[in-house]
């Protein structure tokens, strides 16, 4: 039993539905002896007389009629697939807005967002780089990367890792911490809002925080400049040649990386094209993950 290929089975169909091999040849641009050749091999291989050979024009036998009803089933489908891929492929520009931290974009994401502009010129990006967390339900970003305990509800998302974090300083400052437990002495840059805000509280005394922001890069460049600790996501830390790891293990609820964005958009071409697209590339980046997950 051989295998109908649907390329043989337009041929097929242009003769039945023109009734003349001159005619189909013209609706399928090619020319009158592919179109026989086609025919005759696909009535060979298949061990069937698909038309009678008339001298008026080509006319479909028995069996040849049966063949044409399933092999129009067929063109259906393949037509309706081919609508709907060439309808996604033409949603596949206009803007894509996505939220995330100004950390995540510095060492994590702008690498692949150029990339993702290459792959998708036609896609434009629009970037809002807030520690504020944008709400998704309410359709101020399509899609958002940050870090977060848990996917809020009515969102979609993949989780990427759980983010690695350490107690980062330069090596001067550490090496002026004096007495016995040094650390009770430093002086701590704290975030100001979110997780990591709320463990330094829990352990270092207000007064020996003397620099809050409400970002990480800011307390990587006052760490860098020997203000105090900070405890950073690695990939903040690990990216300065001035910061040293403190051997200190911190406790602390995993803190995830998730890319989310609202259930009403999942299927859109431009959001499923980018999820696919950061997905691959992310996982697929040793050097972040080296610093990124735990």
């Amino acid at each position: 039993m051989h295998s109908i290929r649907w390329a043989d089975l337009q041929y097929v169909l242009a003769v039945a539905n023109e009734g003349s091999l001159s005619a189909a040849a013209r609706s399928l641009g090619v020319n009158h002896s592919t179109v026989l050749r086609r025919l005759n091999a696909f009535e060979y291989r298949h061990k069937l007389q698909v038309f009678h050979k008339l001298p008026t024009g080509y006319k479909l036998t028995v069996e040849g009629r049966q063949l044409l009803d399933s092999a129009l089933s067929i063109e259906s489908t393949v037509k309706s697939l081919e609508r709907r891929m060439f309808g996604q492929e033409m949603k596949l520009e206009g803007t894509l807005r996505l939220t995330t931290t100004d950390s995540l974009l510095r060492f994590v994401l702008a690498k692949h967002l150029a990339v993702f502009h290459r792959l998708y010129p036609r896609i434009q990006l629009e970037l809002n780089v807030t520690p504020r967390r944008l709400e998704l339900s309410d359709l101020e970003a399509d899609v958002a990367i940050r870090p977060t305990q848990s996917l809020p509800e009515n969102l979609k998302g993949i989780k990427l890792c759980d983010m690695a974090f350490g107690v980062y300083g330069t090596p001067k400052y550490i090496s002026s911490l004096k007495g016995k437990h040094p650390l009770r002495s430093a002086h701590w840059l704290e975030m100001s809002q979110g997780s990591a805000s709320h463990l330094i509280s829990t352990f270092i005394p207000e007064e020996q925080v003397v620099l809050k922001a409400d970002s990480f890069e800011p307390l990587l460049m006052a760490a860098e400049q020997h203000i105090g600790l900070a405890y950073l996501p690695c990939f903040v830390g690990e990216s300065s040649e001035k910061l040293q790891r403190v051997d200190l293990k911190v406790e602390h609820e995993p803190t995830g990386l998730w890319m989310m964005t609202h259930i009403d958009l999942e299927n859109s071409a431009k959001v499923k094209a980018f999820f696919e697209f950061m997905e691959t590339e992310l996982k697929s980046d040793q050097n972040v993950w080296r610093t990124l997950a735990i």
